[in-house]
């Protein structure tokens, strides 16, 4: 039902590696895409997988193509590639923001024979074991055998061990405007404010105990990572600029409570995040997680 072939473009990039051994561990041919040819080549080499350079010829033949490349170049990536793709191929993205690819997958699969779905990976190229990691499916349409094909697809990520969550463009942006963009923005912003202070971090860490330690371990995993990709989820989200505004207000808000040394408004925001934590399934278990973590540093 799916075919054999599959092509990733933007495959030597890290989730173009993942997804292409997760293929290739399933029995399909991998074919990787991307302009520059040293690294794909030694990326193609290492996977043990075949490359490309010509975007056309990449894809006339493929069953699956996968577009992982940066956000802001993935609409017209679609756009681009959707006129070569044969009949009932599967065309998909990896990328962290929905609503504009999503409207130039609509316009494929409209304009062509094609089935189109939006894929966000909730992870990062360092995964190892697969179990319980979150893959957020947006479906968008296509041929007649499109819900077919999508559930088989699916049926073979679920059997890797991932977790698959069904939504909306809509819905997606303003979800990950909390759970990336916001993270994301309080580590940079934790480690910008430290700087600002002149003191280094391996002086303070002399001085640390487990919460400042746990929180500059997170911190330090973040800024490692791709800064356009990170750039990009903020800058381009508008959902995100709401929680700009919001944020900006919770600190003013916050600055008046500890400079007026109001207890009682530090109860009030401290008690409302203790009730909001209580909703959550973690919750019990939360400071057990915290040391085991702990322990995993201090070995």
């Amino acid at each position: 039902m799916l075919g054999k072939k599959v092509t990733i473009i933007g495959g030597s990039g890290g989730l173009g590696r993942v997804f292409a051994r997760i293929f290739k561990n399933n029995g399909f041919n991998v074919l990787l895409m991307a302009r520059n040819e040293d690294r794909l080549k030694r990326v193609a080499q290492e996977l043990g997988v075949n490359y490309q350079l010509d975007l056309k010829t990449s894809v006339k033949d493929a069953d699956i193509v996968m577009i992982s490349i940066p956000i802001k170049s993935t609409p017209k990536m679609i756009k681009n590639v959707a006129p070569y793709l044969k009949e009932d191929a599967i065309l998909f993205d990896v990328a962290s923001l929905k609503s504009l690819a999503c409207k130039e997958l609509e316009i494929a699969c409209k304009k062509y024979p094609i089935n189109c779905i939006s894929l966000h990976p909730m992870f990062g190229p360092g995964i190892k074991k697969f179990k319980n990691y979150v893959i957020i499916l947006l479906r968008i349409g296509g041929t007649v055998y499109f819900n077919l094909k999508v559930n088989v697809l699916m049926d073979l990520l679920k059997k890797e061990g991932f977790i698959i969550t069904e939504t909306t463009p809509e819905i997606h942006d303003k979800k990950i405007a909390l759970t990336l963009g916001i993270p994301h923005m309080l580590n940079i912003l934790f480690l910008y404010l430290l700087r600002k202070t002149s003191n280094s971090l391996s002086e303070l860490t002399n001085y640390t105990g487990t919460t400042f330690l746990l929180q500059k371990v997170f911190a330090e995993s973040i800024i490692q990572r791709e800064m356009e990709m990170f750039g990009d989820i903020q800058m381009e989200n508008p959902q995100f600029h709401k929680i700009l505004d919001l944020f900006e207000n919770v600190v003013k808000e916050y600055k008046k409570i500890i400079r007026g040394r109001d207890a009682e408004g530090f109860k009030r925001i401290f008690t409302e995040g203790l009730n909001y934590s209580k909703e959550d399934k973690h919750f019990e278990k939360s400071y057990d997680y915290f040391y085991q973590f702990m322990k995993i540093l201090k070995e």
